[in-house]
Order: C-alpha cells, then structure tokens, then sequence
C-alpha cells in the first residue's frame, strides 16, 4: 500500500528548476534559483536546494498572490507566477451574470473572490484549486474588484464592507463608496474610497481606519470616480470622469494638484505608478505619462485617434500593455511612449501579464454572441492560444488575474473561469555558485516523499570579488555564510579603526566595530542582521574597514 500511495505521489507531482538553466554559461556567480513544484494543488512541507553536494538549503514560496485590481497597491497587473501556456480549464464556477461582469478576481492563500456586477448582488470565496464554495455575502452588485490584506476584504458596492477573508463574517460597514467608486486601496493602516453625485459632477473622497471603519477625513472634487485610485509616496492620485486627475495628501485629503489634459478625464483606466512616474489613458485617446511632483505631463501619445481607452495600462520590463476599444492591441516604450508592436484586438478590461505572456478579454461595445480571451507572446504579440466564450453584449470586460499557475477570468456567460492544469508553486532564492561547473539539486519534500530536478552549469567569471584585500588582509570566513560568519584582519599599527557592513546599494546595515584596536591580527563575528537586530536578506555585502587613512573594502555572502 505504502508503495502505490509513493507511486501516486510520484505521478502527481513534479518539480523543475528554471534558474540556473541546464547547460547555461554564465559570467558571474551570483545567480537565482528559482524552482516550480506542482504537487496536486497542495504546497509541499518543505523545498531545498543543494550545490556541488553541499547541505541542503531551504528555498522560500515566492508570494504570487494577486491582492487587488491590476495585482498590487501600483496597479502594474504583472505576476512572477509561471502561466498556462495553452486553454486547458482547471475549473469554471458559476458565480457571475450574463451582461457586464467587470471585476477582476483577487486570489490570496488559496481562495478566489469575485463579486458579482450588474446581474447580481453577492460576493462569493472560491477553492482556487477547485472553484468549490468557501463562504458567500449578499451586497448590493459591484463594479471593481475586492482589495484583501491582512485578513481582511474590502469591497464597494452598495456601502463601503469589511469582512474577514477567512470566513466572510462582517467586520463593520460603512456608507463612504458606491458600485462605481472603484476598488477600495488599502495602505498604511487606512482604506481609501469614493462615492460620486452625477447630478452635481461631484466626487466625495474618504479616507478611514481600516480596522474600525471611522472617518479619518473626506473630500469633495469636480468630476465622478469611475476608475480606482492609487497611494504613491503619501500622495493618493484619483482620476475621475468629467473632471482631471488629481493628487491628494494621502493623511489629510489636500489637494496637490490637478492635471486636466484629458478632455472628459478618465473612464476605467486607473493611475499606474513606475519609476517615479504616472502613467494612464484619458478619454482623449492618449496615453499619458506624469509627473507626480507637480502633475505636469511628461509625454502623451495618441494611438487610437477618435476613441477613448478603458484599459488600466499593464507594466513590465520597460513596456506597456493594452488594448483600445476598436480594433487594436498595443506594446508600448514606457520611455517616450514609442509602438514596439501592434496587433488586431479589442478591450474593454485591462491586462495581466506573467511568464512572457499577455492575458485579455474581448471586448466591444456592441452585441456579440461570442468572445475570446486571449493569450499573446509579450515580445511580439503573437497568439499563444485563444479560448471562444459565449458572451453578453460587452463581450469579456473582467481584466484576468494570474496566481500559482493559474488564470482566473469572469466570463459573461454566468462562469468564472481558471484555466491550466492544477496550482504551481514557485520557489525563489538567491544562489552563490562557484567558477567553473557547478550541479544544483532541488528537492520537494512532502508527507516523507521526495522528488527532486537537477540541473548543471558553467560559471565563467567570480563577478564581484570576494577574496582577501591587499592591505588589511581583509577577508570574511566562512564565505558564503548563513547565520554566523566572521570578518578577519590585521593592523600593522593600533588606531581608531570601524568596521562596517553596507548592501550592494551603499546603505549601512550594520556597524562591527567602532574603536581603538591594538596592532595584530582580529577577528569579529557577524550574524546577518542590521543594527536593530532585523536578520538581513540573503544577497551580498560589503565589508568596509577603515583604520587611520586607509580604507579597505570585500565582499561577503550571505545565504538564507
């Protein structure tokens, strides 16, 4: 019996290591690991990795989890989770309407939430490996997606819920958001949201304890919410329909500034903040990029001429994803705003991106029997594979959200859907090799059964050097360390000497030593934390030594 449960076991489970790749050269040493384990949609007990036959080291779950709308408090809509690479379904749940089911499912620790829009008025909490029912709430029907941290859910409908994620039981409610308020952001301890007056082309803006549901401050502004909002650096951008963008003091409510360059404002494309900089799609047409200082704009393009854009713009790797609501989908430089492809494609949600692949729904504005959801090469925009739904008059507007392998997406054919074949779970870790071949195992281990994947390769170059200096004979030991290590030198003469540890950015994290030494050799211990005792990432450090004038640096590797 134990040896069918084994071979069982065995089947269902695989493990494969895509960093280092198998054979690869490379011309330094310090590298990631990165490992996918699927073992029938359950995370295994433990994963290791072992290099050149030394122990084994632990690799920690890389976190996939798709939190809010667009995946994080930025609105990039970019997971580091593998993705399915053809249509295969996992799972359809019957949960949503057949018109206009706009919110993007949010998946945290294994559950899918998605509130129904326009032909409903319940917020369900689906198995993300199976799509069976964990708990569901009645609310008024809602436009935006759930945001969910810390344990808690928040969503807008027809008052502003808090629930406990676990369990759906209310926390408290509160009247501060409609169902086109946009998803609620959650930041610092307080939840941002909106309601809007058509009649007066007004929006009121609050801001409230997260935990208790009390006013922190409101504020009213020219313009309704129609797309979500975004917090940056104590600044909360709010684009509204009719009216501009604004930027907000995030613990006060003030008004920074305004930019109203788009015409008519905003519709659906919400604020995405990279590098210091906005950028969004205005009624106008044009894609915008925007200075959060001042609110001046940075660069603008028109590349739909006559038609507005809905799409929140998704982000990776210099380059921006969407589609308009014609005829087109687009890649684009985040830099100026530059085309770097362009293919037929029509969109009225917005875009997930994981894995090299694009993911959208179908869109239109007009009635349409059929839909597809799409997946594309992000490179060249190519179709990778296409699944034909039966849709309402909107086609597919819910923007997909990609978790542990997994896309989720709302159709308008009463289905929520997951496509691939099961949960993947992604490891991820700094590496330390060797110069010359090295042989990296992985091993899943679960319920006392083990699987493992290898992989060897080549490294050509030490990179950054981490051996003695030539005046202190600075040198760090044992070197890569994972808890205890030890910084040795030798003074040709007693003086004031410190002895300081930075990252690779120039930020001290550590002082070991700050005091007259006696001439001779010292050796001071260093246990991987900073200066409040905080255990410090893995990756590698400086060792600075400085005694009378002369300064000496090396580097040291810390492994977790």
């Amino acid at each position: 019996m134990l040896a069918l449960l084994l071979a069982a076991f065995l089947a269902s489970t695989t493990v494969s290591i895509t960093e280092p790749v198998d054979g690869e050269t490379y011309n330094g040493n310090w590298l990631t690991v990165r490992a996918i384990v699927e073992n029938e949609n359950v995370i295994p007990d433990s994963v290791h990795y072992s290099l050149n036959g030394e122990p084994v080291i632990p690799v920690p779950r890389l976190n996939t989890d798709w939190y809010t709308y667009m995946a994080d408090d930025l609105h990039r809509g970019f997971s580091e989770s593998p993705a399915p690479t053809d249509n295969t379904i996992l799972w359809t749940a019957p949960v949503t309407g057949d018109y206009h089911e706009f919110p993007t499912p949010v998946v945290v620790d294994g559950i899918v939430y998605y509130p129904q829009d326009s032909t409903g008025d319940s917020l369900y909490a689906l198995d993300s490996a199976t799509g069976e029912l964990i708990w569901k709430f009645r609310t008024g029907y809602t436009d935006d997606a759930v945001t969910v941290k810390d344990g808690y859910l928040y969503t807008a409908s027809d008052n502003l819920w808090c629930l406990d994620a676990c369990t759906g039981e209310e926390i408290w409610v509160h009247g501060g958001a409609d169902n086109q308020g946009s998803t609620p952001v959650v930041s610092g301890g307080c939840v941002y949201s909106g309601t809007a007056e058509y009649s007066q082309n007004l929006s009121h803006i609050y801001s409230l304890d997260a935990l208790t549901g009390s006013n922190n401050w409101s504020v009213s502004v020219s313009g309704f919410t129609a797309s979500c909002m975004t917090v940056w650096n104590n600044m909360l951008f709010v684009p509204t329909y009719n009216g501009p963008l604004y930027a907000l003091n995030s613990s006060s409510g003030e008004v920074l500034w305004d930019n109203t360059e788009s015409g008519q404002g905003y519709w659906d494309s919400s604020p995405v903040v990279i590098d210091d900089l906005i950028y969004i799609c205005g009624i106008d047409s044009k894609v915008r990029a925007i200075d959060p200082a001042d609110g001046t704009t940075v660069w603008a393009v028109n590349v739909t001429p006559g038609t507005y854009i809905a799409a929140t713009l998704a982000y990776h790797d210099g380059r921006l994803y969407f589609g308009d609501q014609v005829d087109s989908f687009h890649c684009l430089d985040v830099a100026d705003g530059s085309t770097i492809w362009s293919v037929p494609g029509v969109e009225h949600g917005s875009t997930g991106l994981a894995d090299g692949l694009v993911f959208y729904g179908q869109g239109s504005n007009y009635y349409d029997e059929t839909a597809s959801f799409f997946c594309l090469d992000w490179d060249t925009g190519d179709v990778v594979w296409s699944y034909l739904m039966t849709t309402g008059p909107y086609g597919i507007v819910s923007s997909p959200s990609i978790t542990d392998g997994v896309v989720y997406i709302a159709g308008t054919d009463n289905n929520l859907y997951a496509f691939g074949t099961g949960l993947k779970y992604t490891y991820l870790d700094d590496l330390y090799a060797q110069t010359g071949s090295n042989e990296l195992i992985v091993t899943s281990f679960h319920n006392g059964a083990a699987l493992s994947d290898t992989v060897n390769f080549t490294v050509t170059g030490a990179g950054i050097s981490i051996g003695p200096s030539q005046i202190f004979n600075l040198a760090a030991s044992p070197n890569p360390f994972h808890s205890n290590g030890a910084v040795s030198f030798e003074l040709s003469e007693s003086g004031h000497t410190t002895l300081e540890i930075f990252d690779v950015s120039g930020r001290r994290v550590a002082s070991l030593a700050d005091s007259e030494l006696s001439a001779g050799s010292h050796s001071i211990q260093w246990n991987g934390s900073d200066e409040n005792g905080i255990p410090c990432a893995a990756g590698l450090y400086l060792c600075r030594l400085q005694s009378g004038n002369a300064v000496e640096t090396t580097g040291i590797c810390l492994l977790r």
